[in-house]
């Protein structure tokens, strides 16, 4: 009996002792309040061991009836990691407008951003949004921005709170792990960063931007510079949700890049952006952009980083940029040997069809050997009728003529909507692409002064006749290259070919032959070979009152210098 009462005693004391012992209780390590509409709030903490952290917030309901939307979250600072998102606590009615949170979450030791932010729901963001959420409250004499002073949350934990530039230095040590990072902060940003992989290296890529079912409005992706092949995008179809807008977008990938030279893009449009989010911004904004880091650390050297130039200054063979309203252009130029070439051209399409495009014919033939068809462009920035087409083409030793033409608005220094994100090439820049290149490879060409050229009559007027001589000195074909007006089965502008020695025509641009020469339906064209013998001819073109070089009364050919007729020597 006596033992039992030592015992007894012995563990009343130890009861005692116990409950004289300090207990480790939370606080407050970072809280958020005195909210204002349409902005994004974050604080900074650390965790210095493992813990269950409790998070209160008071915030609209998810499924209120007044648009409004409250979100959120907290991130891991050093991989990016959404750890909680308001959406997981449970909530019950704080009031008639608000709705009270509270949850609990076990997280290691570390560093971390709360943030939270208000904003109208996606798909009721107009001009009237904040009005429409003033008719709802007003009704029930409650004023919204007093209903968004009353919107808090804090961190209830054992840590410490992160002041602002401790935040953005562990941030920019997150950045600095990668081997390339794009991070964009305003509205129509044009980013690039060339890299060399000097063996086979696999990456890891992180995208986070702004996209719809229509496709991607900020993004990126990655270039081979050696023959402008993209061998990343960042697409709509392959991204996730990036957290709250249901437009903000999220890619994350592996690629393996052989050895060679890159270039990662990223693009921004005119809105919805870490200077000014028109909706709710996604979880990681400070990394609105494309960032790359490289798998295994041991690579990490594999890869380095130089200043590219997207449109070289240097071994430029055409310009035709800077293109304004209602022109067309065109250089002539011989190359002195075979050569590959970057045809980079920026203009406007939709539906298929381009509108403002280039295109290249060859001196000799007029044949075209290149054009800016609509279904071989890209998305160009800003506007989805900026194309783009940035590839390498072989062109055989000879002369050709590059031309661009634009329509009457959409253009340099005048968009009527967003311009593409590199405006100042809007043209068509034609550039050396072999290594060993000189500027001698290229000379001048004069078209119509070409050894080829039997005869022509060009830019053509209205109410013309002209007719030159030419002789043939063998039986043989000939290259006949026309251009008129016709419509209806009829030719109104055309040219004709007779023989001198008895009147007959040999030959005659009839509207059948003929087939579309771009711009207005009725621009005809015909180029083909003819058969002529041995003789002397006369060449004729005949224009009628109107529609002619210098005076279309609607949209010109895409060969408006030659409107009339040439005469080329075929090769044998």
């Amino acid at each position: 009996m006596r033992n039992r009462k030592i015992s007894l005693r012995l563990l009343t004391l130890i009861g005692s002792a116990l409950m004289c012992l300090p207990v480790l209780s939370q606080q407050t390590i970072v809280s958020i309040h005195n909210m204002e509409p349409e902005k994004l709030f974050q604080e900074g903490f650390r965790l210095n061991s493992e813990q269950e952290i409790e998070i209160v917030a008071v915030a609209a309901h998810q499924r209120d009836r007044y648009k409004l939307a409250s979100a959120a979250w907290v991130m891991d600072i050093a991989n990016r990691e959404i750890v909680w998102e308001l959406t997981d606590a449970n909530s019950s009615w704080k009031s008639k407008y608000l709705r009270e949170y509270k949850d609990r979450v076990s997280l290691p030791a570390g560093a971390y951003q709360l943030f939270f932010t208000n904003y109208v729901r996606d798909y009721y963001k107009d001009e009237k949004s904040w009005s429409i959420v003033r008719f709802f409250l007003d009704k029930d004499d409650r004023d919204y921005e007093d209903l968004i002073k009353d919107f808090s949350i804090e961190v209830n934990g054992n840590g410490t709170a992160l002041k602002e530039n401790e935040v953005r230095r562990l941030s920019e040590e997150a950045r600095q792990k990668a081997a390339v990072s794009l991070l964009a902060r305003n509205e129509e940003e044009f980013l690039q960063q060339g890299f060399k992989v000097s063996k086979p290296t696999e990456f890891n890529i992180y995208a986070v931007g702004e996209g719809g079912n229509d496709g991607m409005y900020d993004y990126g992706w990655i270039m081979n510079t050696a023959d402008r092949e993209r061998v990343w995008v960042m697409k709509y179809r392959d991204s996730d949700d990036a957290g709250g807008s249901y437009k903000n977008r999220v890619v994350r990938d592996e690629i393996t890049l052989p050895k060679g030279e890159y270039v990662a893009y990223y693009v921004t449009d005119d809105s919805h952006n870490p200077r000014d989010w028109n909706s709710l911004p996604p979880y990681d904004p400070d990394f609105w952009g494309l960032t790359l880091y490289v798998n295994d650390p041991d690579q990490r050297g594999n890869v380095s980083l130089f200043d590219y130039q997207d449109v070289p200054s240097k071994n430029v063979i055409v310009d035709l940029t800077r293109m304004r309203d209602d022109e067309h252009a065109s250089k002539s130029f011989s190359l002195s040997q075979d050569m590959n070439v970057r045809i980079y051209a920026l203009g406007e399409g939709d539906h298929g069809e381009m509108y403002d495009y280039g295109w290249l014919v060859n001196g000799d033939t007029r044949e075209r050997v290149w054009e800016m068809k609509y279904r071989d462009t890209e998305h160009a920035g800003g506007n989805s009728k900026n194309r783009l087409i940035d590839e390498v083409i072989s062109l055989p030793k000879g002369n050709y003529t590059a031309y661009y033409v634009t329509d009457g608005s959409h253009s340099y220094r005048d968009w009527n909507a967003s311009p593409p994100f590199d405006q100042q090439n809007w043209g068509l820049t034609i550039l050396a692409a072999d290594d060993g290149f000189k500027p001698s490879f290229v000379g001048n060409f004069q078209p119509n002064a070409a050894k080829n050229v039997i005869a022509h009559i060009t830019e053509v007027r209205d109410w013309e006749t002209r007719k030159v001589q030419f002789e043939i000195e063998k039986d043989g074909e000939v290259r006949i290259y026309a251009l008129g007006e016709g419509s209806d089965g009829e030719m109104f502008d055309y040219g004709w070919i007779e023989d001198s020695s008895n009147g007959k025509v040999v030959w005659e641009m009839t509207y059948r032959r003929t087939e579309h020469a771009g711009g207005a339906r009725k621009n005809r064209l015909f180029n083909d070979l003819v058969y002529l013998r041995k003789g002397r001819y006369v060449l004729y073109f005949e224009s009628d009152d109107s529609h002619s070089y210098g005076d279309w009364n609607s949209s010109p050919p895409r060969d408006p210098e030659n409107w009339g007729i040439t005469i080329f020597k075929v090769d044998k």
